[in-house]
This record gives structure tokens, C-alpha cells and sequence, in this order.
């Protein structure tokens, strides 16, 4: 069994400033406590040089624990798929589609208004109960993140966000008619996005924690595994080296080998 060693694991030079971004954003989010610039500038100049120290791997894995394991967002996915090509602009508010915040916020912008840009900014105006809703959730301006692009891909004349729409609705709020963002657009049909490994982890845990262990699991895990290897750009890697790789267990190995054929 042999991978391939060339893999590229950052997609472009913009997906790792973008990831870098988001990453600085987050860390400012879990130490919400500090209030010391000092400190931020210290995390900041040791994420723009993680890459550099750790290696790219160790900076994805980061990233896809930031976003899948404690945001459980789709930043991860989006920014490791070679299918986007990123530029920075300033993005028509009106064409953005809104996407989900909190069951609170959703069943305004999603249930009643029907995703629609305006029809939010609308009623925020007029609607005193759905702003007095809205802000007890904690809904608020933060000055040391609100200057941070917005995270967008294209879908056909909209603009869907993955990361920022508390911003966006901020921006609404007041009336705004652009905000500035990061927008993906699809260059590559055949793109795909990378997987993280604990991921993968999960299918061994799985198979280790299920009781009886029979065929029929052994065949569903080997399903998931060979679509993983056919659907992310690293998921012969992972399954090999993290899984196959590391286990002591001959059963994982060979149901994990399967996988991979």
C-alpha cells in the first residue's frame, strides 16, 4: 500500500489566510475574558507562524478541531476544498442568503422572513418583540471581532455564509448596504476538501466500543471508509497512517486495509 507523499494540503495561499483569520477570530472568542491587546498580538503572530513550526498537517488538524469539534461549523470543509477560488470584496447585503444562529434567531430569519436580507433589516426596524428576542440571546457588537471579513462562497447571485452572520445581521441593523467578505467561487468541479483525522478515529472507536461485533458492521464501517477514501483528498492518508498506521489491533488493520483497496 502505497499514498501519495505529494499531497498538497493547503489548497491555496488565500485558504490559509483566510484559515489563519478565522483561527484569530476564534481564540479571541475563548479568551473573551482578557482584555489585554498584548496577549491577542502574541496569539496572532504564533498562528500566522504555526504552519511554519508545526507543518501544515498540524495546522489543519487545528483548524478542524477549532471549527468541527468546538463550533461544529463547516469552515474546515470549505477552506481545505481545492474547488474555490477566494478574493476579498465588499458584498451586496441583499445578496446574501442567511444562514442559521440559534433556534431563537432562526425561526425569524429563516422560518418567517425566508432567509431574505431585507425583510430582516425590515422588521428589526418596526418589530420591537423580535429585537428584544434576538437580544437576549446575547446578540451584540464586539468591537475586537466585528472588523473581521465576513467567510462566503458563491451560489449562483447569492452569497452563502459560513462563518460571520452575526456580523451580517449587525450590519443590517444598521443599515449598511455592503459588508466586507472572503467569497469562494467554484473553479474546480472535481475539488474536494481534506478530513480530519479524528474523524476516522471514530469508525475504529466505533468497531472497539460495539458489542456484538459481526459482519454487518464490519461491512458498514467499510462503506464509510471507502467513501472517504474516494471523497477527500487525504482520506487514503489518514485511514492508512493514523489508523493502520498506529493500531496494534490486526482486526482494525484488515477491516481498515479494506477500505482502502
Amino acid at each position: 500500500m502505497t499514498i501519495n507523499l505529494m499531497l498538497k494540503y493547503t489548497p491555496s495561499k488565500n485558504a490559509l489566510v483566510i484559515a489563519k483569520q478565522y483561527l484569530k477570530n476564534e481564540f479571541r472568542k475563548i479568551f473573551a475574558d482578557i482584555k489585554d491587546d498584548k496577549f491577542y498580538k502574541k496569539i496572532d503572530k504564533s498562528i500566522d507562524r504555526f504552519d511554519l513550526r508545526e507543518g501544515e498537517i498540524s495546522f489543519w488538524n487545528l483548524l478542524a478541531g477549532i471549527a468541527e469539534g468546538w463550533k461544529l461549523k463547516q469552515v474546515f470543509a470549505v477552506l481545505s476544498d481545492d474547488k474555490y477560488r477566494w478574493k476579498l470584496k465588499n458584498i451586496p447585503l441583499e445578496k446574501i442568503h442567511l444562514s442559521g444562529m440559534s433556534p431563537t434567531i432562526d425561526k425569524y430569519i429563516i422560518k418567517k422572513f425566508n432567509r431574505n436580507p431585507l425583510t430582516f433589516a425590515k422588521q428589526w426596524k418596526t418589530n420591537k418583540t423580535m429585537r428584544q428576542e434576538i437580544i437576549k440571546t446575547g446578540f451584540s457588537a464586539h468591537k475586537d471581532r466585528d472588523g473581521w471579513p465576513i467567510l462566503t462562497y458563491k451560489i449562483g447571485e447569492n452569497y452563502r455564509v459560513f462563518d460571520g452572520m452575526r456580523r451580517v445581521l449587525l450590519a443590517l441593523a444598521k443599515n449598511q448596504s455592503t459588508i466586507k467578505g472572503w467569497v469562494g467561487y467554484k473553479i474546480n468541479a472535481k475539488g474536494r476538501p481534506l478530513i480530519s483525522a479524528n474523524r476516522c478515529y471514530f469508525l475504529s472507536n466505533l468497531y472497539n466500543q460495539a458489542k456484538p461485533k459481526d459482519k454487518s458492521l464490519e461491512r458498514a464501517l467499510t462503506r464509510i471508509g471507502k467513501e472517504i477514501n474516494k471523497d477527500y483528498r487525504n482520506g487514503r492518508e489518514v485511514l492508512l497512517k493514523k489508523i493502520i498506521g498506529w493500531s496494534h489491533d490486526q482486526k482494525i488493520k484488515s477491516i481498515f486495509a479494506e477500505m482502502i483497496k
